[in-house]
């Protein structure tokens, strides 16, 4: 059996666990995906514990994306352009790095039609995912975006008078289950748009998104992005490349498991 994971200091959250064992159980293998909270002040013994412990590979969530980047082996292009890694494996005895977030981001916006050329474009945020989110919108034409990001937890963000453009994107977790009323962007600049696009998919709709569609804008949550950057990294970690015919029925049946797990938790 292949032990695989999530690293992450809180992920009560998170539903990556469901996603990989869809995925185990349609290819037919008994493989295992489990939670691994660690604190900040042990993360660096993280390396030695999966060597230890026969762990193949992790995904990273917040707040260590960037923590390993001078520490690895190998890093993919993506991850080094962008500074950040969400996929951390190990591969005869050597640790790699890859940035799966590239692939589930673009993949958002491709099924959505959105077209970021000659697109004016406010990124909410400044952490490992909005890194990601900037170099899938460079390698796909734009070149008018402009972060907008708080100097610290507890300050706003100070959004100029003539904010304004075509996509609104939160990168942030502001607004995830549990703190759902949570929402760093008020209606007044969400107006100014006319596309919001969330990363967060617990709730499937944040507060950002539910006040976005209150004022006209076209609403993606984080999902789609979630389940790609899901497939991604199983396509990694077992070298291999999924059909278009079993990705989409994999796609499918992960979307529809999320949904209820949803229902029946009440998010």
């Amino acid at each position: 059996m292949r032990k695989f994971g999530l690293l992450g200091k809180k992920l009560s959250h998170s539903l990556s666990p469901l996603l990989h064992n869809t995925f185990f159980e349609d290819l037919g293998l008994k493989d295992e995906y489990k939670l691994y909270e660690v604190d900040e002040d042990k993360i660096n013994n993280f390396k030695n514990y999966m060597l230890e412990n026969t762990i193949e590979g992790v995904n990273i969530t917040i707040p260590y994306k960037k923590i390993f980047l001078d520490k690895l082996d190998y890093i993919s292009g993506e991850a080094k352009e962008i500074g950040a890694i969400n996929l951390l494996h190990i591969k005869d005895n050597k640790f790699y790095g890859d940035n799966t977030d590239y692939y589930g981001f673009k993949y958002t916006l491709t099924k959505n039609d959105i077209d970021v050329k000659n697109k004016k474009i406010a990124i909410v945020g400044k952490g490992g995912a909005s890194a990601s989110v900037y170099k899938v919108l460079k390698d796909m034409g734009a070149d008018d975006i402009t972060f907008y990001f708080r100097k610290d937890k507890l300050s706003q963000i100070e959004f100029p008078e003539n904010i304004g453009g075509d996509i609104i994107i939160n990168t942030t977790p502001v607004g995830m289950y549990p703190n759902v009323e949570n929402n760093l962007v008020n209606k007044e600049i969400l107006k100014k748009f006319k596309i919001a696009i969330d990363l967060i998919y617990n709730p499937l709709e944040t507060k950002f998104l539910k006040e976005a569609k209150e004022c006209g804008l076209k609403t993606i949550n984080g999902l789609d992005m979630l389940i790609e950057q899901a497939l991604k990294t199983d396509e990694i970690l077992y070298g291999i490349l999924l059909s278009t015919q079993l990705r989409k029925k994999i796609r499918k049946k992960i979307k529809k498991r999320v949904e209820e797990y949803y229902e029946n938790n009440g998010n």
